[in-house]
């Protein structure tokens, strides 16, 4: 009988158990954790609304400490926008189309998108609530109100490089 064989004959042949396990996922990968992201964003946001750029460039800055100090120092004047890490987050178009199909966002032209009163009374819920997203809300709640369109044109687009 062939090695081969011989494992064949012991994987068919012998008892195996299955203990199913929950294998643990980063806060930051789970939806509910990118919906709450999303509504307090735009409930933070001018006119509870904001446009793709800025909440990517949010979503993306909230997930660490780092990234939340990096933003925190440009704002502040301390950082140029070529020292802040930047990039798309994919899990906040997902985020997008649930909020969207739950009514708690209305996406406008498809450039923008606004809180609807349901996902206001949402993203009150979730400040309200305490300890949960404590952390996302401070930080929210300092830079949302203070994103501009020539701010994320210079950190998009990295204009201090020329």
């Amino acid at each position: 009988m062939s090695s081969e064989s011989s494992l064949r004959h012991a994987i068919l042949g012998g008892e195996f158990t299955y203990t199913a396990r929950p294998d643990p996922m980063p806060g930051d990968l789970r939806m509910s954790w990118g919906l709450a992201v999303l509504i307090l964003a735009l409930f933070y946001s001018r006119a509870k609304k904001s446009n793709f750029q800025k909440l990517q460039f949010m979503a993306h800055a909230v997930r660490l400490p780092e990234g939340r100090e990096e933003v925190r120092g440009l704002l502040s004047g301390a950082c140029r926008p070529t020292d802040v890490s930047v990039r798309v987050e994919p899990s906040l178009n997902r985020a997008v189309a649930f909020a969207h199909a739950l009514k708690l966002v209305k996406i406008e032209k498809g450039t923008s998108v606004s809180l609807t009163d349901t996902g206001a009374k949402m993203a009150i819920s979730i400040v309200e609530s305490g300890e949960t997203m404590k952390d996302e809300a401070l930080f929210l709640s300092e830079v949302a109100p203070k994103m501009t369109d020539a701010l994320m044109k210079r950190v998009w687009r990295l204009e201090d490089l020329l």
